[in-house]
């Protein structure tokens, strides 16, 4: 593992042989601009996908936010309706007793007179 860095200084001091000392400098910018570009545009890259992502959260935000109003309004609808279902039934139910209660002869809503209970021992009594 030690040889790796050796051998990579001495690829480069071959690859500058014969060179003079200007040309030397302007690889060594060339390399070093080459090294600044990819860092700027992995920068660039990074803040788009940042963006993308905080675009991203919001719009589910949105979404979410839309999906629970809708269930909330649905929900309270369903409930609403189910009310109105029981009131018919009841009211159904009802109309029927009462028309029932009419041929037999008993008016509904009118409710026979009961004997307290003195009026109880009493007929006992005798």
């Amino acid at each position: 593992m030690g040889l790796a860095f050796p051998l990579a200084e001495g690829a480069a001091a071959m690859a500058t042989r014969g060179l003079s000392p200007d040309e030397i400098k302007r690889r060594a910018q060339l390399t070093f601009d080459k090294a600044e570009q990819r860092k700027l545009d992995s920068e660039r890259a990074f803040d788009a996908l940042r963006v993308e992502q905080v675009a991203t959260a919001a719009k589910t935000a949105r979404l979410r936010a839309l999906r629970l109003a809708k269930e909330s309004a649905d929900a309270e609808a369903a409930a609403q309706a189910a009310a109105e279902q029981i009131a018919a039934k009841a009211a159904k139910l009802a109309a029927k007793l009462g028309a029932a209660k009419v041929a037999k002869g008993k008016t509904v809503g009118a409710a026979k007179p009961r004997a307290g209970a003195a009026a109880i021992k009493k007929a006992k009594t005798v």
